[in-house]
């Protein structure tokens, strides 16, 4: 699972990347509120623990403005202050739940937990299109520029989760959560061996009506997931 903390006490924060990912979590940490934001808009983090007080823009604000812009991901925000005030202004804000510093490692474990059994559900909007990649959820068929691409379930799982999020990157924990539906036991040669059929296919496809093979891509990003791009990928 893919998390992003953005916490300024540098001990602190050094202390909570490594327990965990002793747990399995991938974390990514950012020691400014800016800097946090930034990197939340621009991944699709499996869950976000963002600290209140913290430098260039608070807590509030970046779950608030994170927020604005649409990202939807599991939010628990830590913070000194432990009065009701400031739990319901960050609760206003956005944030799913709330943890009081001091606090147990076993119960931010616990939380995390409980934000992330609250995943929320896939845009339901029938039809997504990218670049000239169409995809019509109500038949369960995609088409580049109109011609059929013959896909297997499995396939046509994945690039509909792909679809549904262009541009960003898509973790490996939420893709075999959403195509297979479960998040731990798919094995990633499984991810892999769909992912390199599906290339295939969409490379195929494209070619058929006249255009780059690259003109849609599924780019790697790798220790982190895969990202559906109608940008080419820089070669050296």
């Amino acid at each position: 699972m893919w998390l992003l903390l953005i916490e300024d006490e540098r001990r602190l924060a050094d202390s909570l990347r490594r327990g965990l990912e002793e747990e399995g979590y991938t974390v990514d940490v950012a020691h400014e509120g800016a800097e946090g934001y930034a990197q939340a808009l621009a991944n699709d983090y499996d869950v976000l623990v963002v600290d209140w007080r913290l430098p260039r823009k608070d807590g509030r604000t970046v779950v608030t403005e994170l927020r604005a812009a649409g990202r939807d991901m599991p939010v628990l925000m830590l913070t000194a202050l432990g009065d009701i005030e400031h739990r319901v202004q960050g609760l206003d804000a956005g944030a799913d739940d709330y943890l009081t510093k001091p606090f147990a490692f076993e119960e931010l474990l616990a939380r995390l937990r409980a934000c992330t059994r609250r995943v929320r559900p896939m845009a339901t909007d029938p039809w997504v299109q990218v670049g000239p990649l169409c995809l019509d959820a109500g038949r369960r068929e995609v088409t580049i520029q109109g011609h059929r691409c013959w896909l297997r379930p499995k396939e046509y799982a994945v690039l509909e989760v792909l679809m549904r999020q262009p541009g960003q990157a898509v973790s490996r924990t939420r893709l075999a959560e959403r195509a297979w539906g479960d998040a731990f036991n798919v094995r990633d040669n499984v991810i892999d061996v769909t992912i390199s059929g599906l290339r295939q296919k969409l490379a195929h496809g494209l070619t058929q009506v006249g255009l780059e093979e690259d003109a849609i891509a599924i780019q790697t990003l790798w220790g982190v997931g895969y990202r559906l791009t109608t940008e080419p990928e820089a070669r050296p």
